[in-house]
């Protein structure tokens, strides 16, 4: 019988490395990142992190996060005409509403195209408004990885609770704030019964450049939810394309004849951010004096698509 010997791990040549981290996810490899100095230095490397993204998303996401963001694009200045937001409920004096205007003027089509505009950051302002949602920035992010910092954040779940957003009314008659064991956020908010639904709120964090499908996640009451009148979930990035997505009460009938009383996710379409940006967010419906009854509202979610 002949002794066989097992070569350790952090003996495997670096392609071999490469191929098995392309297994395992990034908790697994910050773990083993621990177990030796060549492991900490093969996975603390650029490039390691560059071919990581450039497997695991779409060649136009890698692309985009990895060379085209950090090219400053031509600067061309242009005069736009004040371009009206489209929202069916209005407040003038709102920060929310003059964001709108902004955005709707200088992010439509037209306006980006004549500006030449592009999604861009430098890398020095990416390291200072990178923040993220479901991880703590590292103190000393400026000697991590560029790549890695990147990876992070395409993997980063960017959400925004209903519940922390503000509305006039919160109380145990018309709206309240009720735990939920299959919310994605813990609490969810319960639109027991309102007339003027009015919620405004913004993400945590600033959102870098890129494109975003826009969703909400939300349930109802078979029979019992009534939402009469015009609808609009409402997003404005400080720097990129609004979104104003309206829906009638037929809209939510249909969502709970398929649903039930189960949670499910309205796609809002997509936004585009061109620079980092605070991003607002809006649920509106007061324009009748009819009763908006038994709807639970979990989250907001941006994910990144080619």
């Amino acid at each position: 019988m002949s002794n066989s010997t097992q070569l350790p791990l952090c003996h495997f040549p670096h392609e071999l490395l490469q191929i098995i981290a392309d297994f395992l996810n990034a908790k697994d490899l910050q773990s083993l990142s621990r177990t030796c100095r060549k492991l900490y230095r093969i996975f603390h490397n650029e490039e390691f992190w560059l071919h990581r993204i450039r497997h695991h998303f779409p060649q136009s996401v890698a692309q985009l996060y990895t060379n085209d963001m950090f090219k400053q694009p031509e600067c061309i200045s242009t005069s736009n005409d004040i371009q009206p937001t489209g929202f069916a409920h209005v407040r003038t004096d709102n920060f929310l509403d003059n964001v709108a205007i902004t955005s709707s003027t200088h992010y439509n089509d037209d306006a980006i195209e004549r500006r030449h505009a592009k999604m861009y950051v430098s890398e020095k302002d990416f390291l200072n408004d990178l923040e993220y949602f479901q991880y703590s920035k590292p103190s000393d992010h400026e000697s991590i990885p560029l790549m890695k910092l990147i990876y992070f954040y395409l993997i980063d779940r960017k959400r925004c609770a209903s519940v922390d957003m503000d509305m006039p009314i919160y109380d145990s008659q018309h709206v309240y704030k009720v735990l939920d064991a299959d919310s994605l956020t813990g609490q969810v908010t319960y639109v027991k019964e309102i007339v003027r639904l009015d919620m405004t709120g913004r993400f945590q964090h600033k959102i870098m450049p890129g494109k975003y499908q826009v969703s909400w996640r939300m349930k109802g009451v078979a029979n019992k939810t009534q939402m009469p009148g015009e609808t609009e979930f409402i997003l404005v990035p400080q720097h990129g394309r609004l979104l104003n997505y309206k829906m009638i009460d037929e809209d939510f009938q249909n969502l709970l004849h398929q649903y039930g009383d189960n949670w499910f996710t309205v796609n809002m379409t997509q936004t585009i951010i061109y620079e980092p940006s605070i991003v607002l967010i809006a649920i509106r419906n007061w324009n009748n004096r009819l009763w908006k009854r038994d709807l639970r509202l979990d989250c907001i979610e941006l994910t990144i698509v080619p």
